[in-house]
C-alpha cells in the first residue's frame, strides 16, 4: 500500500510538470515605469484647475525656482488681473529699497522764538506721514514742552500736514469702502475733526487738551498752517523702524499703512508733497531699475484697494525672485509675510497641510478677486516663488482660496527625487 501511495504522488508531480493540470510558470513582472516628478506636479495643478470655478473665472499662475530662475509651472502668466493686496508687495519692496529698513517717520513740535521762556506765541505740530502715530506719542511731546518751563501759549496751535498733499482718497477707490482720509498728521483711532473733517485738526485738538491738562494755558485756536523757518524745535517723536512697520502692514494686510508708505516714497524720492502720482512713478522707476522692461502693469495706490491696479503673475514672480536675491532687503521683506497656518492673513489657512509653517505669502482679496503670492520650500529644500491670481467669480472667496492652498501644498510637497523627500505634514 505504501509503495502504491509513493507511485501515485510521483505521477501527480510528473503530470503537473507537463502542464496537464493547467499550472502556469511564474513570469517576472515588468518594472513599473517611473513618473517624472515635474510632470506629476503639472498634472496635479492641472487637475486642481479643473474646478467648476473656472467655468467663468480667470486665473494666472507662475512658479519659479528662485536659485536657477527655472520656470516650474505657468498658466496665463501674462494675463492682467486686479492684484488686490498683493500690491503691498511692491509698496514694501520699493519702500525698503528707497527709504531703507531703518527709516523712521518723524512728528515734531516747535514753538515761536521768544525771550520769555514761560510765554510763547504759536506752537507748531508737524506731521511727516507716520502711519503708526499714537495718542501717547502726542502726550510725550506735550511733556517735553512742559519741561521747558512754558506756562502760557499766547498764539495758536498750528498743525502742519504739508508733507503730503490734501487729496484724501486714492484713485479708483469705491465710494462704499470705509474712507481712510489720508493726512500727513493723523492718528488712526481718532476720528477727523467734526467741524472741518481734518485729521490734522483732530491731532491739534488732542495737543491743546493735553497741554491744558498739564497746566499750560492756551489762548488761541487750532488752525492749519506751515512751520516757519525761525522757530525753536522742542522735541520729535520717531516711529519704529520701517522694517517693523512693513511687518505691521503685510501680516494683517493693513491698507492704512500701505497708503502712507506709498505717498511717503513719492515725497522722499520726488520731493514734497507726497502724492499718489509720485508714489506710482517711484514704484514704476524702481521696477525698471531691477528688471529692465517689466511686464505690463499699472499701479495707482499702495494697498490694492483700487481696481485701476493691474498686473500679472509674471511680474509678481520677477519681484519675488529679485527680493530673494537682494541680501540687504530680503530678511525684512521675507519676515513681513504671513506664514501658512501661523499668523496674519494666512493664520487659518493650510492647517494640517505640508505647507503649514513653511509657505510664506501675501494674500489679496476684493469682491470677485483672490490672490496669493510668495515663497515656499519644497521637500528637497528648493525655494520656489509663486504668484496665483484668480478673478471674475461670484461665489465665495473660500473656493478660490482653497484652490490656492491646494497648489501651495503641491509645491511644498514637490521633490525632484521623491525617495529623498523629507517634508511631512505637521
Amino acid at each position: 500500500m505504501k509503495t502504491y501511495s509513493i507511485f501515485l504522488i510521483c505521477c501527480i508531480l510528473l503530470l503537473s510538470s507537463c502542464g496537464i493540470f493547467g499550472t502556469k510558470s511564474i513570469q517576472p513582472q515588468a518594472p513599473t515605469p517611473s513618473i517624472d516628478p515635474l510632470e506629476k506636479l503639472h498634472a496635479d495643478i492641472d487637475v486642481a484647475l479643473q474646478d467648476a470655478l473656472f467655468t467663468t473665472a480667470s486665473i494666472g499662475i507662475k512658479v519659479v525656482a528662485v536659485e536657477t530662475g527655472e520656470g516650474i509651472y505657468a498658466k496665463n502668466a501674462n494675463k492682467l488681473h486686479h492684484p488686490a493686496s498683493t500690491t503691498k508687495l511692491f509698496t514694501a519692496a520699493t519702500a525698503l529699497a528707497k527709504l531703507g529698513s531703518d527709516y523712521r517717520f518723524k512728528t515734531t513740535l516747535y514753538t515761536d522764538t521768544t525771550k520769555d521762556a514761560q510765554v510763547v506765541g504759536n506752537v507748531y505740530l508737524k506731521g511727516s506721514a507716520d502711519p503708526v502715530l499714537q495718542s501717547d506719542d502726542i502726550v510725550e511731546l506735550c511733556e517735553a514742552l512742559a519741561q521747558t518751563g512754558v506756562k502760557t501759549i499766547q498764539g495758536d496751535i498750528v498743525v502742519d500736514e504739508s508733507y503730503l498733499d490734501t487729496v484724501r482718497e486714492g484713485p479708483g477707490w469705491m465710494w462704499d469702502d470705509k474712507p481712510l482720509r489720508i493726512s500727513a498728521l493723523s492718528i488712526r483711532n481718532i476720528e477727523p475733526d467734526a467741524k472741518t473733517g481734518s485729521r490734522a485738526i483732530a491731532c491739534g485738538n488732542l495737543l491743546k487738551t493735553t497741554l491744558k491738562q498739564k497746566g499750560i494755558d492756551v489762548m488761541g485756536e487750532v488752525v492749519l498752517g506751515t512751520v516757519p523757518s525761525n522757530v525753536n524745535r522742542v522735541a520729535a517723536h520717531l516711529s519704529p523702524p520701517l522694517a517693523d512697520i512693513i511687518k505691521l502692514m503685510n501680516k494683517p494686510s493693513d491698507n492704512w499703512i500701505a497708503e502712507f508708505l506709498f505717498k511717503t516714497i513719492g515725497a522722499e524720492v520726488k520731493g514734497e508733497p507726497g502724492t499718489w502720482k509720485k508714489g506710482r512713478e517711484t514704484i514704476t522707476e524702481f521696477l525698471g531699475e531691477i528688471m529692465g522692461e517689466p511686464p505690463a502693469h499699472r499701479f495707482v495706490d499702495g494697498s490694492g484697494l483700487s481696481r485701476y491696479n493691474l498686473l500679472n503673475a509674471e511680474l509678481l514672480t520677477k519681484l519675488l525672485v529679485y527680493m530673494y536675491h537682494n541680501f540687504e532687503l530680503m530678511p525684512e521683506f521675507m519676515t513681513s509675510l504671513p506664514i501658512a497656518g501661523v499668523d496674519g492673513t494666512l493664520r487659518n489657512r493650510m492647517q494640517g497641510m505640508y505647507a503649514e509653517k513653511t509657505l510664506r505669502a501675501k494674500t489679496g482679496t476684493l469682491s470677485g478677486v483672490s490672490a496669493l503670492a510668495g515663497y515656499t520650500t519644497t521637500a528637497d529644500g528648493e525655494v520656489l516663488a509663486f504668484g496665483i491670481l484668480i478673478s471674475h467669480y461670484v461665489v465665495s472667496a473660500a473656493t478660490a482660496r482653497g484652490i490656492q492652498d491646494k497648489i501651495g501644498d503641491y509645491l511644498t510637497q514637490f521633490s525632484r527625487h521623491p525617495a529623498s523627500g523629507t517634508n511631512t505634514p505637521p
